[in-house]
């Protein structure tokens, strides 16, 4: 007997760009999938019964980068400069972001993503051990973690608040296998060598992946290039944060030869389109990395750049980038947008034994998107569909091992009129 068994599906397995079944049967036992096919399984008993009347079943989403508790900060600042939003309001802003703050935020954060597909993310912000407790009971996946920043003449490691707050993960053991910690680095500008070399370390001793800002603004890559003749990603490297797996956010403004050493050492870059696009950052040659071999991956980056944690909004925008870039409208498929939100996601986080796909023996994290309203109908190809007409607000059941955390407006495990309430009761607080 199945706990939940999906009928009349058409589903986007992420198995092949040719592989979706239509009117097609996926069983969950516990917390994985344990029947996938075309035909009705010999024995289809289960406790739930969903028939998904020809919908859309596919992974659940990724978001291989974010800040969820900036949801706080959504639409602080807009339409500004990046250093008149960092500097003016941004920075400011998080000065007065109280932990109850930041707490309140992240959950309002985890239930715009749970009710828009998203069943996994790669967090980096302040009270990460805090947050990933909230995160493991409202059941999502999440790799957690806080930016070591050290401009201080008096930094000291161990001190360090993100140094801490990982080491209390990492010495927390009520956390499920869903919550993972991850060592991070801020970006290349904002602490100095010494200091990644002992976060790299810290990383090695507790077998860690590195979470870290690359290349974002081009007065990065160029401030680096004058100072030191090398360009972030190569002192980065040098100083052996390569040597941990690593996910780099944004990468807009990479060389060549910065493509071809992340290639060569195995770090996936991150895409941002939206975040990198309203702050006029430029736009990633995510074609480019992927010809010298990079694993390219996507994400929202937090509310204050962004405004949603919509993975969707990201799909479609990156597809239409990606073509505008290259002058090519068939050099990025929808098939290799949804890629960079599933398969290429669960492999940036070292789990494509585990999520990204809809195949038997994978948790049970998936996503049921309606198909059934005047902007969605007709449907020639669930893929077309899903990157091209669908979005997040169109997503009505998100399941992540095994569990419904979401349906039809309603969520599981999160109080999220709670969270509205003390999120918007934040708001002079932050204004100052």
């Amino acid at each position: 007997m199945f706990d939940v068994l999906f009928k009349n599906a058409a589903i986007i397995t992420m198995q092949g760009e040719d592989t979706v079944l239509k009117n097609a049967y996926c069983g969950v036992s516990g917390d994985v999938i344990t029947y996938l096919g075309e035909t009705a399984p010999a024995d289809a008993s289960a406790r739930r019964t969903i028939d998904c009347r020809g919908n859309i079943l596919m992974p659940g989403l990724i978001n291989c980068h974010t800040h969820v508790a900036m949801t706080a900060l959504r639409g602080i600042s807009d339409d500004c400069t990046l250093n008149d939003w960092l500097f003016n309001h941004v920075f400011p802003a998080e000065a007065r972001m109280t932990e109850q703050i930041a707490l309140s935020a992240f959950s309002l954060g985890m239930a715009e993503m749970l009710a828009s597909g998203t069943t996994t993310f790669c967090d980096m912000y302040a009270y990460s051990d805090k947050a990933a407790l909230l995160a493991d009971k409202a059941g999502m996946r999440a790799f957690m973690s806080n930016g070591i920043i050290a401009l201080s003449p008096d930094y000291s490691f161990e001190d360090d608040r993100s140094v801490k707050e990982l080491r209390a993960m990492l010495a927390d053991k009520t956390l499920s296998s869903r919550i993972t910690p991850q060592v991070s680095i801020h970006c290349e500008r904002t602490s100095p060598p010494e200091v990644w070399e002992k976060a790299v370390a810290l990383g090695h001793e507790h077998n860690l992946s590195m979470h870290i800002h690359l290349s974002e603004p081009y007065e990065d890559q160029e401030n680096c290039v004058k100072e030191y003749g090398k360009t972030p990603a190569r002192r980065l490297y040098e100083h052996g944060v390569f040597s941990l797996p690593t996910i780099a956010a944004h990468c807009v403004h990479i060389t060549r030869d910065d493509m071809d050493l992340l290639a060569e050492t195995g770090v996936t870059a991150v895409h941002n389109p939206v975040s990198n696009l309203k702050l006029a950052s430029g736009i990633a040659d995510i074609v480019r990395m992927r010809s010298h071999g990079m694993n390219v991956a996507l994400g929202t980056d937090g509310c204050a750049s962004n405004n949603t944690l919509d993975m969707f909004e990201e799909i479609k925008l990156a597809a239409m980038l990606a073509k505008t870039k290259t002058g090519d409208p068939s050099a990025f498929t929808a098939y290799d947008a949804l890629c960079l939100a599933t398969v290429n996601g669960a492999k940036a986080l070292g789990a494509s034994d585990r999520i990204g796909m809809i195949k038997e023996g994978m948790q049970a994290d998936i996503i049921l998107i309606d198909t059934h309203k005047p902007h969605r109908v007709p449907v020639y190809d669930p893929i077309s569909s899903a990157v091209y007409c669908l979005g997040g607000n169109d997503v009505y059941l998100t399941m992540v091992a095994g569990h419904v955390l979401y349906e039809n407006g309603a969520f599981a495990t999160i109080d999220v009129e709670r969270a509205m309430k003390e999120t918007e009761q934040a708001v002079p607080v932050l204004l100052g």
